[in-house]
């Protein structure tokens, strides 16, 4: 990225979205290992004093020709957390000591390749951890890197001349809670002459997108503070001024929308770029479309001092945090949001709750649906309304294991069932503005707080033997099911009884000469349709290990069909289409309380 004519403010704004953009997303769970396991990286690879005697040894190649790969990047990590990291040498070769038996997953990365891990069928996949035992030394370890390849080309005006400074944002589809959504898998910002380029990407399907909008709001957002220090007194110095915005009296103001490639502004008809391994996709234009912008005002009811509104839209294709339109109330509780272009928005203000809060601040949150059709949008009303707490305990229900002393590692989380369009995790709004978990106290009570209203689904997880069997409140059983969170009326007399009485379904997966396949999907899901969606306790997806063994633990008492995959996305078993596809094909499975079963599986076509 060329960042020599870019000011100060717009090139740590281009920094700080890119570092949220990852090249490779192989599943959430494998990014934040990567992540922390790359934050954690030693200078020049010193590795911390030696926690075992175990060994792991191999070499990194390249993918297509085979050759040694110097100075690579190696990783392994368990539980998350980086045990160690060296680079290869000449011949592509590392060895690394001093490890302690447990699971590792191996990682290596160079420029210009896509990141392999250990074990991995194809790139975007889960790969498979190595299980070392004490004095265990293990060899033979090869990582193989795919080159990466590369979309470029230009984005242009709406006259066809280029545009400078826009943020170009390359994108895949990939699951996420159960949903097929454009995510980004890279990104850039186009230079004087409209020229982008972004290089690394996994073989795949990709779309292309370009904002001038989104970076010119941030832009102007940081020059309208540096303007504010050296503006004479009485001097303009506003946001629309600098941004290059039209001003508050345009009677027709006009704006970039977010425009995917060739030139569309529907994610649903952005045109689809497949790119091979090491191939460069060349002359990916984008036309930035001008149109009609609105501005969406309104107020905040019950607001006490300025308070953050939010708008995103509703179409969260390709939908980066940068492209959330932000707000503030004034003194009075009024709002306006300026430059928004047309489509479905969902609104929110916000006050109190939050870690930093204080406690005289309660949470309140206020939302409401928005359609901009390029008019400006008046009286928009965001009645704040209290957040819900639940709290109740957590007891155990044993069959011979010993109660645990601290259940503190019990979490409670409580996701939406139709999440807002801010994107999150577990807990659905938890990693946007809003959050949806807590842990339990030593003695088992908890209170998870600054719940929206709406429909939740509660789900508990922990360690040990400990599986969910049943959640009641006020002794009505709500297990598995979504509830029913009004304002104001927080709930209390939650009931989590946790036991040891797991099912186990294990096995090994094999080819038809009889060898075991490794990292290998193996999916239980219900006969039950109903239990066909994110979240479910009655769907669980593993990958065999490097011996083509798999666990499924704790699935709940009922009927299921069970199968092996090898071309199936990560999460793609949370969406019914995919379950109903696969069905005929799935083996049947009931299982009861606290049964364990062995079955041997060959993967379907």
């Amino acid at each position: 990225m060329n960042m020599r004519h870019v000011p100060i403010v717009a090139a740590l704004c281009v920094l700080t979205l890119s570092a949220g953009i990852a090249q490779q997303q192989p599943s959430p769970e494998t990014v934040q290992e990567q992540v922390a396991a790359r934050s954690q990286r030693p200078a020049r690879d010193a590795q911390p004093a030696p926690q075992g005697t175990a060994v792991i040894a191999g070499r990194v190649l390249t993918a297509d020709t085979g050759r040694p790969v110097k100075r690579a990047r190696v990783l392994v990590t368990a539980g998350g957390r980086q045990s160690r990291a060296l680079t290869t040498d000449d011949q592509g070769r590392f060895r690394i000591t001093g490890l302690a038996a447990d699971a590792y997953t191996i990682t290596a990365s160079r420029t210009g390749f896509v990141d392999a891990i250990f074990g991995q069928r194809r790139p975007l996949q889960p790969g498979t951890p190595v299980q070392l035992a004490d004095g265990q030394d293990v060899a033979g370890i090869d990582l193989r890197l795919v080159r990466g390849g590369v979309i470029t080309g230009r984005v242009l005006d709406e006259d066809g001349e280029p545009l400078a400074r826009a943020l170009v944002t390359v994108q895949r589809y990939q699951y996420v809670r159960g949903e097929r959504q454009l995510t980004p898998a890279g990104g850039d910002q186009s230079d004087d002459r409209g020229q982008y380029r972004v290089f690394g990407l996994p073989p795949g399907d990709y779309y292309v997108s370009a904002d001038a909008g989104a970076l010119a709001q941030m832009l102007g957002r940081g020059l309208q503070q540096l303007a504010g220090a050296f503006a004479a007194p009485g001097g303009r110095g506003g946001r629309g001024a600098l941004s290059g915005a039209p001003p508050a009296d345009d009677p027709e103001p006009l704006g970039y929308a977010p425009t995917y490639y060739p030139g569309v502004v529907a994610a649903a008809e952005a045109g689809r770029l497949t790119l091979g391994p090491a191939q460069e996709l060349t002359g990916i234009d984008v036309q930035v479309q001008l149109v009609p912008t609105a501005t969406v005002s309104g107020v905040v009811v019950g607001v006490d001092g300025p308070a953050p509104v939010l708008l995103a839209p509703q179409d969260a294709g390709g939908m980066v945090r940068g492209q959330i339109l932000r707000g503030t109330t004034q003194t009075d509780g009024t709002f306006a949001i300026r430059n928004v272009p047309p489509g479905r928005y969902t609104a929110l203000a916000r006050s109190g709750g939050g870690p930093f809060a204080a406690p005289a601040s309660p949470f309140r949150v206020g939302t409401q649906t928005v359609n901009v059709a390029g008019q400006d949008v008046t009286g928009v009303t965001l009645a704040l309304q209290p957040g819900v707490s639940l709290s109740g305990n957590i007891t155990i229900e044993s069959a011979g294991t010993a109660a645990p002393a601290d259940y503190s590692a019990f979490r409670i989380d409580a996701p939406d069932a139709e999440p807002l369009p801010f994107g999150g995790g577990a807990g659905g709004r938890g990693a946007g503005p809003l959050a949806s978990g807590a842990r339990a106290a030593k003695n088992g009570a908890f209170t998870v707080r600054d719940l929206l209203p709406g429909r939740h689904y509660l789900l508990v997880s922990g360690t040990g033997p400990w599986t969910l069997k049943s959640i009641s409140i006020a002794g009505r059983e709500v297990t598995d099911q979504a509830i029913d969170l009004r304002s104001g009326q927080d709930v209390g007399d939650v009931m989590v009884v946790m036991t040891d009485r797991a099912t186990d379904v294990s096995g090994t997966v094999h080819d038809a000469s009889g060898a075991p396949i490794a990292a290998i999907a193996v999916i239980a899901f219900s006969t039950d349709p109903q239990q066909w969606r994110p979240h479910s306790r009655q769907i669980q997806a593993v990958r065999t290990d490097q011996h083509g063994v798999y666990h499924l633990r704790g699935l709940p008492p009922g009927d299921y069909r069970l199968v092996a995959l090898d071309d199936v996305e990560q999460g793609e078993w949370f969406d019914p289409a995919f379950l109903q596809r696969i069905e005929a094909a799935a083996e049947r499975l009931t299982i009861s309380d606290g049964e364990k079963k062995t079955r041997d599986l060959k993967p379907i076509g």
